[in-house]
């Protein structure tokens, strides 16, 4: 089975919907990274002081067939009438170690059941 990693980099207040966006396309584990970003744009500054969003990473291991259909739904809440408050993407994974291979059937299992849907 060949996997993908997914990454999604989308502001806190984003974080619970691209959670729920990437679950129901397939995603069942996801780590959570806390982080702060710079962007094309200046910071934005009140009384001196510089405000900076904090940004959550969602990691995720998924089988490739997953990969664009999470992309796909998560790309449904980061991007409202063309402006985008995120980024995600997949980057094929070569060789992987550590994933339970109760995961690798659930994998699989999952697989099996969206070709039969088709």
């Amino acid at each position: 089975m060949k996997f993908c990693a997914v990454v999604v980099v989308a502001p806190d207040d984003l974080e619970q919907a691209a959670l729920d966006a990437a679950q129901q396309a397939g995603a069942s584990g996801i780590t959570i990274v806390g982080g702060r970003g710079i962007g094309n744009t200046n910071r934005k500054t009140f009384l001196g002081l510089t405000f900076e969003g904090s940004q959550t990473v969602l990691l995720m291991v998924v089988a490739r067939q997953l990969s664009q259909p999470i992309l796909k739904a998560v790309r449904g809440v980061l991007v409202h009438e063309g402006d985008s408050r995120g980024i995600a993407f997949s980057v094929g994974i070569e060789h992987l170690t550590g994933i339970e291979l109760s995961q690798v059937m659930k994998f699989e299992q999952h697989m099996h059941d969206l070709d039969e849907e088709n």
